[in-house]
C-alpha cells in the first residue's frame, strides 16, 4: 500500500519537474546562447582593464581587499579568453561547408582580440614569483592558442577585407603573448640567475698585448691587481642644465646599484668591490636619500620581476609598442571603412569596444613606459631635459609612489582582549576562518617616520661587523645586560613576543608615572621614542603572526597561540569575578609549575579551538594593561628549559616591564628599548631569505626588506658570501 503511494508521488514531482523545465528551458537556452559569447568577451575585455589599471599599483599598496582583487582577476583572465576562443571555435566547426553568415563572421574577428588577452597587459605578468616558473606552461598554451586563433581565421574566411583585419591582429596578439612568456622566462629563477654572470676578466686582450711589448723591446713584468667594478654616479652633466638636482642624483645611484645588488634576489654571491662601492655612494647621503636609493631599486627589482620591464625598457620593446598602437589605430579606422556592414547592432558595438580597449591598452602601456624611472634615468644620461621636465610637471619624481611607505601593526594584547566585534563570527567559525579574519581585522598601518629611518640609519653606522645579533650589543652599550640577558637568551620569537608584551605595557602607564623623574622638559622626545618603539614592536610581532617564514626557523605562530589564550583565559577571569587570580609562582613552581591555564594549554595541537567558548567581551585597553600589571606578580624568577614551548611568555613580559619601569632616566629608558627593536629587525632581516623578501615586493612592500637591502650596501649582512674579487694582470713596461 505504502508503495504504490510513494511511487505515484515520486512520479507526480517528475512530471511537475518536467513541466518547469519545459516552460523555462527553452527561452533561457536561447538567450545563454544568443548571450554567451558576448558576455564572455566583455568579463575578459572587464578584466583586462582591472589587471592593467591595478597590476602596477601592487608595489604601493597592501590592502587585502584589493590583493584579493588583482589575484581573482589574474586567476580568471587566462581562463575566460581560452573559453571564449572555445566558444567561437565551437560555432565555426558547426558550419562545415555552409556559408559563413555575418554574425559568425564577425564572431571570428574577435579571436585575435582574445589572443591579445591572453599576452596580458604590461603592468603584471606574474601575480607570484611561482608564476613565473610556468613559462613552459605558458609557451604551450601560446602555440595552442595561436593554432586555434588561425584555425577560427581559416575556416572563416570569406572576404579579403575582414580577412586581413584580422591577420594584422593574430600578429599582434602572438607578439603581446610571446612578450608575456619571454618575460616570464627571464624573470624565473634559473635563468634570472644566469641572465646576471660574473664578467671574466679579458686574459686574452692582456696576453696579446705582452706579445706586442715584447716584440718592441720592452720588459714587461707582470704585477697582480684587484679588479674594481666600474659603477659611476653622475652628479654634475656638461650643458646648459648644470647640475642635476638630488632626486635625479638619486635616480642614477639607484640605477647603477640595482645592477649589482640584483645578485641578492638570485642567490649570487658578491663581491668586496661590490659593497666598498656602495659604501662610497652612500657614505655622503643622509639617511632620507639613503632609503630613496632603496626604494628605487626595490622598485625596479619590482618591475624585473613582476611586469614586462624586461621587454619594454628596451628599443626594440618601445617600437613594438608604437608599431601595436597604429596597426590597432589602422584596423579600426579600417573597420569604420568597410561597406554593407550587415551586422547586428550589439555585435557591432562590441566591436568597437574591443578596438578602443585595444589601444587604450597601448595607450596606458606607453604611458607606463614613459613615466617609469628606467626611462628617466635614460633621459637624465641622454641628457634630454626638455622631455624629463614635461614628465616632471605631470608627474615629479619626488611623488612617485614605489612602495606603501607604511609598517603593519599588530598588538597581541588588544587581540586577546577582542576590541573589535565581529558580528558575524559564528558564521567565520563555522568556515573555519574566524582566526584568519580576526588577525586581518586587527592588523592595521603606520608610516614608516623618518625619526625610524634616521634611527636604522645611525646603528648601522655603528655597527663595526656583518654579525649582528638580538639585542646583546645594545645591552651592553647600556652596561645592562647582566639585567637583561635572560629575555634576549630564549629563542628569538619568544624574544620578540617578551618584549612586545613589555613595551605595550610601558606605552601604557599609570597616571603620573611618566613625570615621576622630574624630565618634564623632555616628554616631547620621550614621547617620539616611545611611539617609535611602540611601533617596531607591534611591526615585529605583525611579521611573526603573519609571515613567521620570515623570521629565523622556530615555532612562533604556536607560542603566540599560547600566549594569545593565556592572556585571554586572563583577562575573562577577570572580567567575571573582577578579582583575577594573580599569576604567582611558587617556589616550587620551578619543579612543578602550573598556572590557570594548565590544563588547556596542554592542547598542543589546536590552540585556537581552546578560546572559541570564551565569552568575547569589549575591554578596555588600558585598564586591560593595568589590572595586567596590579596582578601578575613578577617577584619570582621563573626558567624555562630551552628547547621547551614556553607557557609563561604573558608573565615573562610582565617581569620585563617591570624590571625596565624601574630605570629612573625616562629618556635612556626608551633610547635603549628603541635600539633594541632595532637590532631586532637587522637581525631578522639579515636572515630571511631573498625569495621572501622578493614576494613582499608584490604585497606593497616591507620595512624588514628594505632594512635588509640596506645591510648589504653596507655590507652589514651575512645572508650571503662575500667571495674574493678576481685577481688579473696588470702589464709594467720598463
Amino acid at each position: 500500500m505504502i508503495l504504490p503511494v510513494i511511487a505515484a508521488l515520486s512520479s507526480g514531482v517528475v512530471m511537475k519537474k518536467m513541466e518547469v523545465t519545459q516552460v523555462f528551458s527553452p527561452h533561457f537556452k536561447d538567450l545563454w546562447e544568443e548571450w554567451e559569447l558576448r558576455g564572455v568577451v566583455f568579463v575578459s575585455l572587464t578584466l583586462q582593464i582591472l589587471l592593467i589599471c591595478m597590476g602596477n599599483r601592487r608595489k604601493f599598496t597592501h590592502f587585502a581587499l584589493f590583493r584579493g582583487v588583482v589575484w581573482l582577476a589574474y586567476l580568471t583572465a587566462d581562463a575566460v579568453a581560452i573559453y571564449a576562443l572555445g566558444i567561437i571555435t565551437n560555432k565555426v566547426t558547426k558550419l562545415n561547408s555552409q556559408s559563413v553568415d555575418t554574425e559568425t563572421q564577425l564572431n571570428a574577428f574577435w579571436a585575435p582580440f582574445l589572443l591579445l588577452h591572453l599576452g596580458g597587459p604590461d603592468t603584471i605578468t606574474a601575480y607570484a614569483l611561482e608564476d613565473n616558473e610556468l613559462w613552459l606552461r605558458h609557451l604551450l598554451s601560446l602555440l595552442t592558442q595561436t593554432g586555434v586563433t588561425i584555425y577560427i581565421f581559416l575556416m572563416a574566411w570569406t572576404e579579403l577585407n575582414m580577412s586581413t583585419l584580422s591577420a594584422v591582429m593574430i600578429f599582434a596578439g602572438f607578439v603581446k603573448y610571446g612578450e608575456r612568456v619571454y618575460v616570464l622566462w627571464t624573470a624565473s629563477s634559473e635563468q634570472f640567475r644566469d641572465s646576471i654572470p660574473d664578467p671574466p676578466p679579458n686574459y686574452s686582450k692582456i696576453l696579446e698585448q705582452q706579445k706586442l711589448m715584447e716584440a718592441e723591446g720592452y720588459d714587461v713584468i707582470p704585477h697582480e691587481v684587484i679588479e674594481v667594478r666600474d659603477v659611476i654616479v653622475e652628479y654634475k652633466v656638461d650643458g646648459a642644465e648644470g647640475t642635476l638636482d638630488p632626486q635625479q642624483g638619486e635616480l642614477l645611484a639607484a640605477g647603477g646599484l640595482v645592477n649589482i645588488f640584483q645578485r641578492l634576489f638570485a642567490d649570487l654571491l658578491l663581491r668586496e668591490e661590490d659593497r666598498d662601492t656602495s659604501r662610497s655612494v652612500l657614505k655622503d647621503m643622509n639617511f632620507l636619500a639613503a632609503f630613496n636609493i632603496i626604494e628605487i631599486e626595490l622598485g625596479i627589482m619590482y618591475d624585473l620581476l613582476y611586469t614586462k620591464a624586461k621587454a619594454i625598457h628596451t628599443s626594440w620593446g618601445f617600437a613594438r609598442r608604437i608599431t601595436g598602437f597604429f596597426l590597432i589605430c589602422i584596423v579600426l579606422v579600417l573597420f569604420i571603412l568597410i561597406k554593407d556592414q550587415h551586422y547586428s547592432v550589439a555585435d557591432l558595438y562590441l566591436t568597437f569596444i574591443l578596438l578602443a580597449v585595444a589601444i587604450f591598452l597601448e595607450i596606458y602601456a606607453l604611458v607606463v613606459l614613459l613615466f617609469s624611472d628606467k626611462t628617466a634615468r635614460w633621459l637624465i644620461k641622454e641628457k634630454k631635459f626638455a622631455v624629463l621636465n614635461f614628465i616632471n610637471r605631470v608627474q615629479p619624481l619626488t611623488k612617485r609612489r614605489r612602495w606603501s611607505r607604511q609598517m603593519a601593526q599588530f598588538s597581541l594584547l588588544s587581540f586577546a582582549i577582542k576590541e573589535k566585534h565581529l558580528p558575524c563570527h559564528q558564521i567565520l567559525e563555522f568556515l573555519h576562518i574566524d582566526e584568519k579574519v580576526e588577525k586581518l581585522r586587527y592588523k592595521y598601518h603606520e608610516k614608516v617616520t623618518e625619526n625610524l629611518k634616521k634611527l636604522i640609519i645611525s646603528h648601522f653606522k655603528e655597527m663595526q661587523s656583518p654579525q649582528t645579533t638580538r639585542g646583546r650589543g645594545v645591552l651592553e652599550k647600556f652596561r645592562k645586560w647582566d639585567d637583561f640577558n635572560w629575555s634576549i637568551k630564549l629563542e628569538f620569537d619568544q624574544s620578540i613576543l617578551i618584549w612586545h608584551i613589555a613595551t605595550e605595557l610601558l606605552c601604557h602607564p599609570r597616571a603620573g608615572d611618566s613625570l615621576r623623574d622630574g624630565q618634564s622638559h623632555n616628554n616631547g622626545n620621550i614621547e617620539s621614542i616611545s611611539q617609535t618603539s611602540k611601533c617596531l614592536s607591534r611591526y615585529m610581532l605583525y611579521i611573526l603572526v603573519m609571515y613567521p617564514v620570515m623570521l629565523p626557523t622556530g615555532i612562533g605562530r604556536i607560542k603566540f597561540r599560547e600566549t594569545y589564550v593565556e592572556a585571554m583565559k586572563f583577562f575573562d577571569e577577570f572580567h567575571k569575578t573582577n578579582k583575577p587570580k594573580a599569576l604567582e609562582r611558587e617556589d616550587t613552581d620551578h619543579n612543578a609549575p602550573t598556572s590557570p591555564s594548565d590544563g588547556d594549554i596542554a592542547f598542543c595541537t589546536n590552540a585556537w579551538q581552546q578560546i572559541k567558548n570564551l565569552v568575547k567581551r569589549k575591554f578596555d585597553l588600558t585598564n586591560a594593561y593595568n589590572e595586567l600589571r596590579d596582578q601578575v606578580k613578577t617577584n619570582l624568577n621563573l626558567t624555562v628549559s630551552k628547547g621547551d614551548r614556553s607557557k609563561y611568555v604573558l608573565f615573562h613580559g610582565c617581569r620585563l616591564a617591570s624590571q625596565l619601569d624601574k630605570i629612573e632616566d625616562q629618556e635612556k629608558k626608551w633610547d635603549m628599548i628603541s635600539r633594541v627593536w632595532v637590532e631586532m629587525l637587522c637581525y631578522a632581516a639579515s636572515n630571511c631569505k631573498a625569495s621572501y623578501h622578493a614576494q613582499q615586493l608584490r604585497r606593497g612592500g616591507e620595512l624588514l626588506t628594505h632594512v635588509w637591502l640596506m645591510m648589504a650596501h653596507f655590507g652589514l649582512t651575512d645572508h650571503f658570501q662575500i667571495s674574493p674579487a678576481p685577481a688579473i694582470a696588470e702589464l709594467i713596461r720598463q
